[in-house]
């Protein structure tokens, strides 16, 4: 591929935004390398959406905190990697996980949607590709389990075509972990450090359940 048409497609530190659109979503996770689909219906966001696409296509995914409006400070910049117009009028789109980033401030435009302030320095690394060692067997087995208990499907043989990169993001991303557990997932301060995350968060679930059997066993 010609390096010029390569660069033109890939985000690197210095064409990081410092104001982006933000799209609050309750229990939504994206990490970086993660992909999330998403389908837009309403007027405000179909409003960002569009005028995403007239920029850098890029768009912040952050949690709310309750329900007061709050949000956690830390989300994560997806760009917009492919998008359809449907027949009755929504934004089907996929966004790719590029970088974390801390919320400074907000405000609400004419459109109806957060333009917010951000800042990525601490987490420049996350722009790193590199594969990072893990214990894919271990953790895929963890993720069975979990899905088992969750009563979900989880496709082995699809798994085993991931990434390490990959593996700890898009399935995390797709885990039906609550909304507590998906923000320590996304804070936690380097890849390694996620894995670990991950693995303790399976691990408690799992404890969890055996628990609550042999309890209900007893009783």
């Amino acid at each position: 591929m010609d390096d010029n048409i390569k660069r033109l497609f890939e985000v690197d530190f210095k064409n990081l935004p410092n104001f982006i659109p933000i799209f609050p979503l309750d229990n939504v996770l994206l990490l970086p390398f993660g992909k999330l689909p998403l389908n837009i219906f309403e007027e405000r966001y179909i409003k960002m959406t569009l005028d995403s696409l007239k920029t850098d296509r890029m768009i912040g995914i952050i949690q709310p905190k309750n329900n007061n409006n709050e949000l956690f400070q830390m989300g994560c910049i997806g760009k917009i990697t492919s998008y359809i117009e449907t027949p009755d009028y929504r934004l089907v789109l996929n966004l790719e996980g590029i970088c974390r980033f801390v919320l400074n401030e907000r405000n609400l435009n004419s459109h109806g949607y957060y333009q917010a302030n951000i800042n990525c320095d601490d987490y420049i690394e996350d722009l790193n590709n590199i594969e990072p060692s893990i214990d894919r067997t271990g953790l895929i087995q963890k993720y069975t389990n979990f899905f088992k208990m969750k009563k979900l499907d989880i496709d082995k043989d699809v798994l085993s075509e991931t990434s390490n990169l990959q593996l700890l993001s898009t399935l995390a991303m797709l885990a039906p972990f609550n909304k507590i557990d998906k923000q320590a997932i996304l804070e936690s301060p380097n890849i390694s450090s996620r894995n670990d995350t991950i693995n303790s968060i399976l691990d408690l679930n799992t404890f969890q359940v055996v628990s609550n059997n042999k309890s209900n066993q007893l009783n």
